[in-house]
Parts: C-alpha cells; structure tokens; sequence
C-alpha cells in the first residue's frame, strides 16, 4: 500500500484529543459513608459496568475517526493486476481494430472468439463516453474501412454487434495504417488505437511500420488463451490419372497441423454429395503432408466438383476445401509447316509441336497432326475420298506457320471452314508476301497486311536486343491470356526483331475485330475476327526463332495451349486454378447471349445486354464466400444450359489457417499518442473513498452513543 500525499498521516496526532478529552473528563467521587444507601450500591455498580463500556466505545470510535481523517488526507492506494486496457475517458480520438478475418471464428467455450472481442469492444466505447470521436476498422485483408471519425456511438454498437467472421485471412498491419490515418486527420490531442486482434504473426507484415514515431499509442487487447492448434486442408489439385482408366483422376491434398502437438487426422474424399475415399495422416507439430486419392468421375459427367474434408475442429471454416475436376476435352490440331527441314530444331513448327504436345505426353490435349503446304492440295473440292484428302471435319483448328498465299480456291475452302465454326492461326515467315496475302487470303484474315519491319537492321551485335521490341498492353480479361499476370515477365522479356505491320481493316471480316496485344512501337502482335461461327487470329512474327525469341521463354507454352483452345472453343476449365476468396475469375462468354453465376450464400451475378455484347470473356469479382460457383449461359437459340466448362470453386487462403501468436517485437512501436500508452501490467486501486464512507459511519455511531 502507498500514499498520495504521506505528509498529511502527521494527522494522526489527532488520536491524542478524544483520549485527553476523555481522561479530563474522568472525575474522582469523594468517598462519603451513608448507611441509608447502602441498598443502592448493587443497582449503582451494574449502570456503573454499563457506563464505562459505551465510554470506551465512544472513545474507540473518536480515535478511529480522527485517524481515518488522516489516513483520507494522505490518500492511501494499493495496486493489483489489471484486467482489460486502462482507458481514459474524455474528448479524444480512438480507433478500435478488430479482427474479423475467418480465424475469428475459432469457437473458445462454445464462442467464437470474435463475440468475446466486440463485447470488449463494447466496453471500452462506453468508458471512453461520448465526447470521444470513434471509428471502428476490420482487419480482414481487403475490408472496407470507414473514411472519418464519428460520435455516433449507437451506430458503432449495431456494427460491433452485427460484426461476423469474414473468409479472408487477416491483414493487420493495413487495418493499423488506415487507422491512423483516420487519428491523424482529428484534432484531439490524445490519439488511440485499441487492438483486439489475435495478433497472428501471417497477419503482419515484416518492415512494414503502420505509423511514424508521433502516431497513435497502441493498446493490444490479448484475447487469447495460450495456445491456438489448429488443422486445415490447404492445399487441393486435381490431375489425370492415366493408370485409372479414360475418367481416372487423382486429387492431391494438403493437410496441415498448426500447433505443438502431433495429431492423427481422418480426411475423405467427395465427389459432388457422396464420399468416394477415406484416409488417415499423421502429423507431426507444425508439419504439413500430402495425401493422394484416386478416383473415377461418375459415367457421363465430363466436370463436377470434389472436396477433401477433415473432422471438424475449433476454426471448421478451413477443414474443407474444393476442387473442380474435369475430364480434358482433346483438342485436333493440324499444324501446316510451310518451310519444312530436315534439321528438326530449325524447322518451323519445332517449338509450336513441343508446346502443344510437351514431352510427347498422351495427356497434353491436344492431337496434332503435321502436314506441308502442298499437301493442302487434299482440301481442294472434290479431294475428298482421294489418297491425298484431308477432311478439314476432323480438326477443331488449323496453324498456318509461314506458308506462302494459298490458291483462292484453298482458301474458299477453309474460310468455309472456319464460318462453320472452325478456328485458324496465321503467322508469317520467309515465305511471307504482303501482295500476294491481300490477293488470296483476305477471307481468312482479321485485317489486311503489309510488308515486315526489321527494327534491328544495320544494328550492332551490342545494340541488336536493345532495338528489339517486346510485347505490351495484353488483354488480361481474354481467355488467351488467363494464366498470366498483367506484368508476366515471361512474356514482357521476350524481345521480336522482325514483324509484319497491318495494313486498313478488312471489312469482310466483321466490325469485332480486335487487338489482343501490342509491341512497345504501338505495332499489333495479335489480332483476333469472327469469321461466320468460327474464329480467325493473326500473329505478327514467327512460330521459330527466325524474328523472335519468344518461343524459348517460358510463357510461350501457356500461350500457344490458350490459342488452340480458345480458336477451339474447348478451354481448360477455370477451376484448374485454385482461385482464393476475393479473386476475379474470368469466364470465356464469346458464344452466349446471356451468362449467369451462382455461389454459395446468394452470391452471383447476370451478364446480359451491353455487359456482354462485343466481349469474349467477362470477369466476375464476387467470389466472397468459399465453395462452388456454377454457371448458366443462354446461347443464340434462347437455350439455357449449365454450363460445367465455366463452372469453378473459390478456396479460403491457407495463409490465415496459421493461428502463431507474432513475436510482440512484430508489432509496431507505441507512439506518443497525445500522451502516452498506459501501462497494462497492473492498475491502482485507490482507497481514501472507501474510508471517506468509514469515516461517515463513524460519525454516525459516535452521534448515536452520545445520544444514549
């Protein structure tokens, strides 16, 4: 125990007047014998008894009072260990950060920890009142935060309680920037920041300090009861299967032990509403191992959707997760070389083959067939039947890699083809003549041409690669260009020496011709037509290393498969990417006249009308909520048909599984704050107001023995 002010215990000397007053106040009776009272001295010896006790009670309750005034003054105060932030009250500016990422949701006696957090939040707006300016920041990565301060604290408590767990992992170091930044633009002296968060260290961002030194003061709410273990499937992949027949598929799956305990995990396998599959993992602490199924899809199913799920556990939400699985749809290709060589890596369709078939696997997707120009003579009318035909009804696509201009009657043909819904790629070379394609092959081309530049002629060895030109500005909503990013260095390093340029657009192709990308001269590199049902495409280099080294960079292969297929019309489904809650899919639409998505929890959107028309592909963004997203599409005879190809699954991000308290070094500094931060640890509790109130029901006992 200590005192505020010790100096004022020299009150107590004070405990001397009630005891002089009483002492004075004693008189000594003088002894005088008178035998006719003798009767009365047994009587005058018991009030006697009674006298002196209520004269020693009210010289105890005198003392007492006087040393509680004493003791008052000094202002005596012990300390004991704290519970819940100190939390001053009054005009300031406060932000309370609160997580409400998916491990919110971890259930701590039959609760989920996010209840336990806005009901400490609740606390602290009111002992805050209501001279204090608020605002109330999620911390789940890519939350909305409030663009001011407000005083409208019965708002702030309907959004406390109305809080829920999100399905984002936690992003709190962004929530602690916006946060103050919301402090910064107030202009309260004391500026706080109130965490009750689980402080997770995936959360966090290493060298990244939300706030100067000057920023807010920092109170971290720890909720947490030690130790969070956690399991989680957090990773799931499908893939062909060849040794389980034609509809054989294998899921590898991910499981996943976040805590220091070794665990025995039972996961199963599904496929759409039934459990296929049953297995068992050991896991040692903080290990994760993989787990292989093998399975068949249902006869005359061609794509649904498959889980792998564990036993639930406290956080539930990450013990399932999706996966589209699809039987690949064999694309026919036939690739027409029209400068053939006997030296294999030189010759024209060298890598094209490679990328489109990559080790010569049966499982690649694609057929191909390679054939020379003038075996294009087969396609002739009337050739069919004959030992040289080829039956164009047989391919989904043909590449045309440096062939020289074809006879108008080839090309009636294919552009016959193509208008039945067939799908063609042209790409020039040293047999490339600008006069002789306008001539005879407009029909089958986007836009008409003219002669190549060469960017590097009369350079230097040295200059050659900086003259080069590279490829910019891709559509990253089309189909071709899905797999990439929108920097995707394994396209941006490639560098092209020689192009063809274009020449005014060919009005026979129809008005939705378009540009699919650009060299860094504004020059096209590809440019896609509808011709009839089908689809034509134009490439500006070549196929081999004679304009380009493109073919050699890694992104050479995606982009030749997403050519095939797209001029195919068979895309790879779009769920062989694990798409995370929060990400935008982008859905090939170029065939269908209305489009429609539907999620879990409501979720969805309708493509139609100017959202739709004109476009190849549509991008949805409303992916908030884990599971499985089917897909609608009405074509050009009003037909409405699930559309399994576009169908995908969303999956929570596997970062926010791990439920590692971070290191306190992690957290940013405390700043002044407009006053500092209160220390946690213990709290002072003061006791002169108690014995205020003893000292009130002293004076009342000694007024009620003086009256008696």
């Amino acid at each position: 125990m200590g005192f505020l002010a010790p100096l004022m215990l020299v009150g107590l000397i004070g405990l001397a007047v009630p005891i002089a007053i009483h002492l004075i106040g004693r008189r000594r009776a003088r002894i005088v014998k008178f035998a006719a009272l003798d009767f009365l001295l047994a009587t005058k010896r018991r009030t006697a008894r009674r006298f002196r006790l209520r004269e020693r009670l009210l010289l105890l309750v005198r003392a007492i009072a006087c040393a509680a005034i004493a003791m008052a003054l000094a202002k005596p105060y012990t300390s004991c260990a704290r519970k819940g932030p100190q939390v001053t009250r009054g005009p300031q500016a406060v932000a309370l950060v609160i997580d409400d990422s998916f491990a919110s949701g971890y259930t701590v006696d039959g609760r989920p920890w996010l209840r336990r957090a806005t009901d400490e939040a609740r606390k602290i707006l009111t002992q805050i009142g209501p001279a204090a300016e608020v605002a109330i920041v999620r911390a789940s990565e890519g939350a909305d935060h409030p663009s001011e301060l407000t005083r409208d604290h019965l708002r702030l408590r309907d959004q406390l309680l109305a809080m829920e767990p999100t399905s984002r992992p936690a992003d709190t170091t962004r929530a602690l920037a916006r946060a103050a930044q919301l402090l910064a633009a107030s202009s309260h002296g004391r500026k706080t920041v109130y965490l009750l968060s689980l402080v997770t260290a995936t959360g966090l961002r290493a060298n990244e300090a939300p706030w100067a030194a000057d920023g807010p003061a920092l109170v971290t709410i720890d909720l947490r009861d030690g130790e969070m273990p956690n399991l989680a499937v957090t990773s799931l992949s499908v893939n062909p299967a060849p040794g389980g027949g034609p509809r054989g598929v294998a899921f590898d799956a991910e499981v996943a032990n976040f805590s220091s305990e070794p665990a025995r995990v039972e996961a199963s396998l599904g496929i759409g509403t039934t459990v296929v599959a049953r297995g068992t993992v050991e896991l040692a602490p903080r290990e994760r191992r993989a787990k292989r199924f093998l399975a068949a899809l249902p006869p005359g199913v061609r794509a649904t959707d498959a889980w792998v799920q564990i036993a639930p556990d406290a956080l539930p939400v990450d013990d399932k997760r999706w996966v589209r699985a699809s039987l690949r749809d064999q694309v026919r290709v036939l690739l027409v070389d029209g400068d053939p060589r006997t030296v294999r890596h030189d010759d024209e369709l060298f890598y094209l083959e490679a990328a489109l078939r990559p080790g010569d696997r049966e499982d690649s997707g694609a057929s191909v067939r390679a054939i020379t120009a003038e075996d294009l003579a087969g396609i002739e009318p009337g050739a069919k039947g004959t030992a040289k035909a080829i039956d164009l009804e047989e391919y989904d696509v043909v590449v045309l890699a440096n062939v020289s201009a074809l006879p108008s009657e080839r090309v009636a043909v294919l552009a016959g083809w193509v208008k039945a819904g067939g799908g063609i790629l042209i790409a020039p070379g040293s047999n490339f003549d600008a006069d002789a394609y306008d001539r005879t092959m407009l029909p089958l081309l986007p836009q008409s041409v003219r002669d190549p530049i060469d960017t590097t002629w009369g350079a230097t060895v040295q200059d050659r690669d900086s003259r080069a030109l590279r490829l910019v500005k891709w559509e990253a909503d089309h189909p071709i260009f899905a797999p990439f990013s929108k920097t995707a260095p394994e396209l941006a390093d490639a560098k092209f020496y020689k192009i063809i340029l274009l020449g005014p657009t060919n009005r026979g192709t129809g008005a939705d011709r378009r540009v699919l990308a650009r060299f860094t001269n504004g020059a096209a590199a590809l440019v896609e037509a509808t011709i009839g049902t089908g689809r034509t495409i134009l490439y500006t280099s070549t196929l081999d290393r004679d304009w380009t080294d493109v073919v050699i960079h890694p992104g050479f292969l995606p982009l030749a498969q997403q050519t095939v297929r797209h001029l195919a019309r068979k895309h790879v489904a779009a769920t062989t990417t694990d798409h995370l809650v929060g990400a935008s899919v982008v859905l090939a639409s170029a065939d269908l006249q209305k489009l429609e998505v539907r999620g879990p929890s409501s979720l969805g959107a309708v493509f139609e009308g100017d959202r739709l028309s004109g476009r190849s592909s549509v991008r949805f963004t409303r992916t908030d909520r884990p599971g499985v997203y089917k897909v609608l599409g009405t074509d050009a005879t009003k037909a409405t048909n699930a559309r399994d190809e576009l169908g995908f699954v969303v999956n929570l991000d596997p970062r926010g599984s791990d439920l590692l308290e971070a290191a306190a070094s992690a957290l940013p500094a405390s700043g002044t704050g407009g006053g500092g931060t209160p220390a946690d640890a213990e709290r002072r509790v003061e006791l002169w107001h108690a014995l205020s109130i003893v000292l009130l029901a002293l004076l009342l006992a000694e007024g009620i023995l003086v009256q008696r």
